[in-house]
């Protein structure tokens, strides 16, 4: 890794402009995950306490295939459509090969939860019984961020004890 040597005041510098950074990274980041978690929560409770639940057909809408490190995984996008007061409403999820098994056998079907006041805000029922319970939201949310305080701190420590670094003294000839 490039090493930048800078003088201690220089690096004293840096290390707050750093700390500074990653904290403000953190709290932007902690904000946006909690929003997001919070209103999938809110979602659920308003699509569940109203809810018409349906089957729906699913279908293979495309297979993406992806090569890491000489691995190839392959992640399976679905399709499904229903009918809802006369209007078809179309959704599609996404899930690795592993999990793609359910879907793939012959007539593979999803449970689909519509609010009946406004059949266009639906999900699968499974995705939304758990996002409905606030504690295994907020559970998930606190590791998230537990996970992305070690991350900021890491990126804090690689600036300033890997690419940014106190110069050594020069050593006198005599």
């Amino acid at each position: 890794m490039i090493s930048i040597p800078v003088s201690d005041t220089s690096h004293a510098r840096l290390s707050r402009a750093s700390r500074w950074l990653c904290s403000i990274g953190y709290a932007v980041l902690a904000v946006f995950f909690a929003w997001s978690a919070l209103s999938g929560h809110r979602e659920a409770e308003a699509i569940l306490k109203d809810a018409v639940t349906v089957q729906a057909p699913v279908q293979v809408d495309h297979i993406e295939e992806k090569r890491r490190k000489g691995r190839v995984s392959y992640q399976y996008h679905f399709r499904y459509d229903f009918e809802a007061n006369g209007v078809t409403h179309t959704g599609n999820f996404s899930t690795s090969e592993d999990n793609a098994a359910p879907y793939l056998g012959d007539e593979p079907q999803v449970t689909v939860a519509y609010a009946r006041a406004d059949p266009s805000h639906f999900e699968r029922l499974d995705r939304l019984e758990g996002q409905k319970s606030l504690g295994s939201v907020l559970g998930r949310v606190i590791v998230a961020l537990g996970m992305l305080a070690i991350l900021a701190f890491i990126v804090h420590l690689l600036l300033t004890r890997k690419l940014f670094v106190r110069q050594t003294p020069a050593v006198s000839a005599g």
